[in-house]
């Protein structure tokens, strides 16, 4: 059961909405845009090129007004510009909220009108992720408030004096609260994006958007099936997520020497039992790949 749909009782698709600002950082939107839409066009029943049709994310963009935006990449603004689809006025409910990164300047901050719009969605979706400095904004609201989360590691101090009761993670590629996820800077927003697509549409869904995407350690795997070669070559002895030996973390590391993402494990490709009874942990769920 997907658990977005346990939380919020909606069907299929789910609303994706990404907020736009003067400024926005290009991947920090493109990123979670790109991993939501894939995983839709993946999982289509017969997928075709340009289709327009949602079957499990449905995104868009939003921004207070219908105007032209500058985007920002690499630290400078403009070369890009781009419309949000929608504007506060007329934006559906949303049920995944992306709140990205980028020139969050101090008129921004002080933009009543976007902080209680961003206030009151958050409070209204099944999922709120902020990506790099999108969490400066998301701690504006108020909604960060004693909750651990993480930021771009240049405002690890402005994420704090906005709001001190913050447990900052200065470690982690995104933190996880539940309803509230917080991505550290600009690529660990794909990081993010894959992460609550695992949550709200399961492994399979997963690795469908690796695959896609090309991404990580997921299309490492398949190109290893495609070669012939044994799938289960990426194996670790401790967790990604806490350091630990595999056997006393409920997590498993899905990497080759490089961090990319962590699933929670339903048994060992090594022995076969629970992955806490393995000493070398485990890299897949109960999926196959």
């Amino acid at each position: 059961m997907l658990e977005v749909l346990a939380m919020s009782n909606n069907e299929l698709p789910l609303r994706v909405g990404i907020f736009l600002f003067d400024g926005a950082d290009t991947t920090d939107y493109i990123g979670p845009y790109e991993v939501f839409s894939a995983v839709d066009y993946v999982s289509a029943k017969k997928p075709t090129m340009y289709q327009t049709a949602r079957t499990l994310y449905n995104v868009f963009t939003v921004s207070e007004t219908k105007k032209d935006l500058r985007a920002m990449a690499g630290g400078l603004i403009g070369g890009l510009v781009v419309r949000a689809e929608y504007d506060f006025n007329d934006c559906p409910e949303i049920d995944i909220l992306v709140i990205p990164g980028g020139a969050i300047t101090e008129e921004l901050l002080a933009n009543v009108n976007v902080i209680s719009w961003l206030e009151d969605q958050s409070k209204n979706a099944a999922i709120t992720l902020s990506v790099c400095t999108g969490a400066v904004l998301l701690a504006k609201t108020g909604l960060l408030s004693g909750l651990s989360a993480t930021t771009h590691h240049l405002a690890f101090d402005k994420l704090l004096a906005i709001e001190p009761t913050i447990m900052l993670k200065k470690d982690e590629r995104f933190v996880d609260n539940g309803h509230i996820i917080t991505a550290a800077g600009v690529t660990a927003g794909y990081d993010a994006a894959m992460h609550i697509v695992y949550k709200t549409a399961g492994g399979n869904a997963l690795l469908k958007a690796g695959e896609a995407l090309e991404y990580g350690n997921a299309w490492k795997s398949i190109q290893r099936k495609l070669a012939g070669l044994p799938v289960h070559r990426t194996i670790t002895n401790r967790c990604i997520k806490c350091g630990k030996c595999a056997k006393n973390c409920p997590f498993s590391a899905v990497v080759e020497g490089e961090t990319q993402f962590h699933i929670q494990v339903e048994r060992c490709v090594g022995i076969g039992p629970c992955a806490g009874l393995c000493p070398v942990g485990a890299i897949e769920s109960s999926f196959q790949l």
